[in-house]
């Protein structure tokens, strides 16, 4: 059944075209992603669907009764409201009076909350009251929370939940995974398999659409191609359509633009990715699981040898590190050789920036230490960005003025270097003003990785970058010669790039894995398959050894952690047991238990650790 219809839709800015004679349809149900280049309109397209600009020409015809949320890319930043009013005020006019009668209530101010309460009566409001507590709790919501004191990926929750609680038959979401951690990712993955409405969305995060479209809509140089596939197949039928497209310009002899045509060819070589470029990345991985393998459990030691200390880069032993009363990193140690690439993942908050910045010696460690090679040439893509004056010209920016620059030791036009970037030389020569916000993140990247660096740390590089841009990034960095640290929530980026993991679980503890994000996965559930195992051995050996070596309070440690861990595993059981069930996805409380699971699942690895630890 059609909900939205799109009848020749024309749009253009100044004298580009960002839509042309555009026509589709958006069926009930659909889940569809929408898939273009930075600056090609697809935030303008969204726009269009949700009545907020009107079209040139064509038609938008929304059957009637029809009701669509739209959640913007851009964020509310200095929003001094509480949680409950923001969420409320997605309901309309009932919302806005049961946000009035929650404040007169708060005050104290009973007789002028009465009068309200005939309004609610009156329109049969109470149900929205329970309603908004629900999606609160269900987004994991303090309702008293000042939005303004939020993170970038909590206000996203904020505003999904506000855009949700309406119950829209078409929900519009813009870049909803930007700023959010992989846990919150993977949360509102599972949210949005299980949404019965009709879902468009753009994102950049593959693995996220991959779990979730059923369509894809390709804007691509004003023109809308629709595939009736998921993402997997469309990579395969758009790489055949532009494949098409090459044969029909030649026969015709009209073909694309050089430079469009560079970027038509590069796409098509990216995606088609050099065997050599893998075989490098697995080596890099079987280089790691080698040297872990050889030191064992016994991570750093001292740089003795000659060989190892001319590639040593960090050598990090045993750091602590804690704000008030917040423990960020507890006794780690890790070793950084030239050439490793390593990417770091965690919850927001959980410190990788501050690990970052420990590294590079800008904050210190409250004990350990970390040693630094003398030799770093350091190019920082920090996550806050620089600042970018918006009337300089983008080549200018990118190479301090110069026409041409050193790369590699080779000299480069800053145009031919900015086409590796898929700016266009007219581009090139256009003010920063006129680019969109990926296209400004490219053109920061075309800066930092001009710079001359032997170690590249790179602070959430994927945010607003389209796929192509991804893919690109994804080659430089496989063919980088340096070291290379990566801040990433995007699972297709980190398993594309780095040879081992650094996982920040939270309340200081630190991990580190051979491979990208899905190896770490399997690693994970192996280590706490086999941790499982241990009691029923434990338990019957060396009861009396090692405890004569121990305090009495050490001794009682040991003997109650058996028993704590017993607890955890049935309380994980039951869990796992009712998540096996796909009717629970249904249930508000179910994001409340994957939330409860991954703390169990964290407390399990400590008690484990510290049974190790006293035996």
């Amino acid at each position: 059944m059609p909900l939205i219809t799109l009848d020749n839709i024309s749009l253009s800015f100044s004298d580009k075209p960002i839509l042309n004679k555009v026509s589709s349809t958006i069926h009930k149900g659909d889940k569809i992603a929408l898939i273009g280049r930075n600056g090609e309109g697809k935030s303008t397209f969204m726009r269009i669907l949700s009545g907020l600009i009107e079209p040139d020409d064509g038609k938008l015809n929304i059957k009637k009764g029809t009701k669509i949320s739209y959640l913007e890319q851009t964020l509310p930043q200095d929003n001094d409201k509480n949680l409950f009013d923001i969420v409320a005020e997605g309901l309309g006019e009932i919302g806005i009076i049961l946000k009035q009668y929650q404040h007169l209530i708060n005050d104290g101010k009973l007789e002028q909350a009465s009068e309200v309460q005939e309004k609610i009566d009156q329109l049969n409001g109470w149900p929205y009251l329970h309603k908004i507590q629900a999606i609160l709790s269900r987004f994991t919501l303090n309702a008293d929370t000042v939005l303004s004191t939020l993170s970038g990926g909590w206000r996203m929750r904020v505003m999904l939940a506000q855009a949700l609680i309406q119950e829209p038959d078409v929900l519009l979401l813009d870049e909803p995974t930007n700023h959010m951690d992989i846990t919150a990712i993977l949360d509102l993955e599972r949210m949005l398999k299980d949404y019965h409405g009709t879902l468009v969305l753009i994102s950049h995060d593959r693995s996220f659409i991959k779990g979730i479209v059923s369509r894809v809509f390709d804007l691509d140089r004003g023109n809308l191609s629709v595939f009736d596939c998921g993402y997997v197949d469309y990579v395969k039928r758009k790489d055949e359509q532009l494949y098409s497209e090459e044969i029909a310009n030649a026969r015709f002899d009209k073909k694309l633009a050089q430079e469009e045509t560079w970027i038509r060819q590069g796409i098509k070589a990216r995606r088609t990715r050099n065997e050599g470029r893998f075989r490098a990345l697995q080596s890099m991985r079987e280089s790691f699981i080698n040297r872990r393998a050889k030191k064992g459990q016994v991570k750093i030691h001292a740089s003795d040898d000659e060989n190892r200390a001319s590639k040593l880069i960090f050598e990090v032993k045993k750091i602590n590190y804690q704000i008030a009363d917040l423990t960020l990193i507890k006794d780690f140690s890790m070793l950084v050789l030239k050439g490793e690439k390593i990417g770091i993942i965690g919850d927001n908050g959980t410190g990788k920036s501050t690990f970052i910045k420990l590294l590079l010696d800008e904050l210190q460690p409250n004990s350990g230490s970390i040693r630094r090679s003398k030799t770093i040439q350091l190019a920082y893509f920090d996550q806050m960005r620089e600042y970018i004056d918006p009337n300089m010209k983008a080549m200018y920016f990118v190479s301090g003025g110069r026409e041409r620059i050193d790369i590699g030791g080779k000299s480069k036009h800053i145009i031919g270097y900015l086409r590796q970037f898929l700016f266009t030389g007219k581009q090139a020569m256009a003010p920063i003003r006129m680019f969109s916000g990926g296209e400004k993140n490219r053109l920061m990247l075309a800066k930092i990785l001009s710079q001359p660096a032997n170690l590249l740390v790179l602070d959430e590089p994927t945010n607003d970058l389209d796929v192509e841009t991804l893919e690109l990034l994804e080659e430089m960095l496989v063919d980088y010669n340096g070291t290379l640290i990566l801040i990433s929530h995007d699972r297709t980026f980190l398993n594309n790039v780095v040879g081992s993991t650094v996982v920040m679980d939270g309340d200081g503890i630190i991990n580190q894995y051979a491979g990208g994000y899905d190896d770490y996965l399997i690693q994970k559930q192996d280590k706490l398959d086999q941790q499982k195992d241990k009691p029923k051995v434990k338990t019957t050996k060396k009861p009396t050894t090692n405890t004569k070596k121990l305090s009495y309070k050490q001794q009682q440690t040991l003997k109650d952690l058996p028993k704590k861990i017993e607890k955890i595993e049935i309380k994980i059981s039951q869990i796992q047991l009712q998540l096996s069930d796909l009717d629970f996805f249904q249930q508000e409380k179910s994001q409340d238990s994957l939330i409860t699971l991954a703390r169990l699942e964290a407390d399990l690895e400590r008690y484990y650790e510290k049974w190790e630890a006293l035996e």
